[in-house]
């Protein structure tokens, strides 16, 4: 009994979430589908009210909440925040959106699927057992396909859901392979014994933490495991898009530095774990940058900068120390931010057909959306890393993260990258201002929600920019409690 009470504590922003979906499900039972915008609102307030639960989770007294297998502290709660965040961003970009083409006759799925996938990224961020991390990945990843083919009756979506699956599920085989080899060596999935036990078997082991980094790299799409996430992105939905590129992916990326901080930091495996985590660093960033550099397609460029930014955030795993943490924490609110707002400028010049503007097709736009033009300045700025947004603070928190404890190599070449990122950054930057409107330029949608995220976004990556402090004093309080 005292073991489900610890549970229930640990767990109390995914149960509140599980209890939303389930409310929005029965609400489109008995209204025969007809009670679209309430799905959506209910969905709206609930998300607060997580949000809230974790808002007032943050000064318990008795964090850490630690379980068998699930391990509620300010780390994981900073994660929760953030996943609920992008769930709210991703809803307030979805609904003129989908009510627009006519997609909203199965708006209830969509919003159960939203929050399962919030449900299961929550999981995987406070997971203390393989299992869990594997079930936890598996029911992010179900609800993230189905949402991918959401408008079935399109042929990209379909496309990018079929891709989706079939390169997830291959991950999921590598993880649980993993997971399968690890037992065999250690006799258990718990991190906590791992990292305790003196393997008999230590080739095993070896191939076991090799094939979960695989296969976590593949949830993450770090370099040469990223093949999926250009298509996939360019192909969904573009407030799916979003979310997938943005949330989903720091909190796997989280679960990784506690995997790795949990179960092999202090083994005999992390100098061959970190190599191998090093050497995807450099390839993820180098290969990110340099694919997004020719491209034309906004949305596509903005898949191979996520890319990139894997590999930035790979450094802070690479430290796995308390600065380390705490970088996480402050890039996964700056990415987040940034790059939703990225794709939401994308969004409202996107035709009603779905394809994704070009930099022709935006040309000269800043002459007539200034306030558009200004907050695509904002985030293209802050994902290039300069000075006075939030993206430079977080890179600066993950580069001297890394420096630390002595990835020099590592961070010369991610400056560089940074560097490189500035000529297809600033490009889209330029050709909204530098050109004038022509009959190619897209017309932008009048859409109030998305218009209001994105302003939202603009405003606080740039006050975070300005005023860094609060967001670095919640990552530096993430990192102290989370052992």
């Amino acid at each position: 009994m005292s073991e489900l009470k610890e549970m229930a504590s640990a767990s109390r922003t995914e149960l509140v979430l599980v209890t939303a979906a389930l409310f929005v499900l029965i609400l489109s039972a008995l209204s025969k589908g007809r009670a679209r915008e309430s799905a959506f609102g209910f969905t709206f307030v609930w998300l607060l009210i997580a949000l809230g639960v974790v808002v007032a989770s943050w000064n318990l007294p008795n964090l850490p909440v630690e379980t068998v297998m699930l391990r509620l502290d300010r780390f994981a709660l900073s994660f929760h925040a953030l996943l609920i965040i992008g769930g709210l961003l991703s809803l307030a970009l979805s609904w003129e959106y989908l009510r627009d083409r006519g997609w909203l006759r199965r708006v209830s799925e969509y919003c159960v699927l939203l929050l399962l996938a919030c449900v299961g990224a929550m999981f995987l961020v406070s997971a203390t057992d393989l299992v869990v991390v594997f079930l936890s990945v598996d029911t992010l990843s179900l609800a993230l396909y189905v949402l991918a083919g959401y408008a079935s009756d399109r042929p990209y979506p379909t496309e990018a859901a079929l891709k989706y699956l079939l390169l997830g599920a291959m991950a999921s085989a590598f993880l649980v392979y993993g997971i399968a080899f690890v037992y065999g060596a250690t006799g258990t999935t718990n991190l906590l014994s791992v990292k305790s036990e003196v393997s008999e078997q230590p080739t095993l082991l070896v191939i076991g933490l090799g094939l979960l980094l695989v296969g976590l790299s593949f949830k993450i799409a770090l370099v040469p495991f990223h093949q999926w996430a250009p298509d996939v992105y360019d192909g969904s939905l573009t407030p799916i898009a979003a979310f997938m590129a943005t949330a989903p992916k720091v909190a796997t990326m989280a679960a990784l530095f506690r995997v790795m901080e949990v179960g092999f930091a202090a083994t005999e495996l992390k100098p061959i774990w970190a190599m191998a985590l090093g050497v995807i660093s450099a390839l993820t960033m180098t290969v990110g940058n340099s694919a997004a550099l020719p491209q034309r397609n906004v949305k596509r460029m903005l898949a191979y900068s996520s890319v990139a930014h894997a590999g930035y955030m790979a450094l802070s795993v690479l430290a796995l120390n308390d600065a380390g943490a705490a970088a996480l924490v402050v890039y996964g609110v700056a990415y987040t931010l940034m790059t939703v707002g990225a794709f939401a400028v994308t969004q409202l010049v996107e035709k009603e057909s779905d394809a994704p503007a070009t930099l022709e097709e935006i040309a000269g736009l800043a002459h007539r959306a200034p306030a558009l033009g200004w907050a695509m300045v904002i985030f293209m700025a802050g994902l290039t890393g300069i000075p006075f947004t939030a993206g430079f603070w977080a890179k600066l928190a993950v580069f001297k993260a890394a420096l630390e404890v002595g990835y020099v190599g590592l961070v010369v070449l991610a400056v560089i990258n940074s560097v490189m990122s500035a000529f297809y950054y600033l490009r889209v930057v330029a050709v909204m201002f530098a050109q004038s409107p022509d009959e190619r330029t897209r017309p932008v949608q009048p859409w109030r929600l998305a218009g209001l995220a994105v302003g939202l976004c603009a405003i606080l990556v740039l006050g975070l920019g300005l005023a860094p402090t609060n967001v670095w004093q919640i990552g530096v309080a993430a990192a102290l409690l989370r052992q």
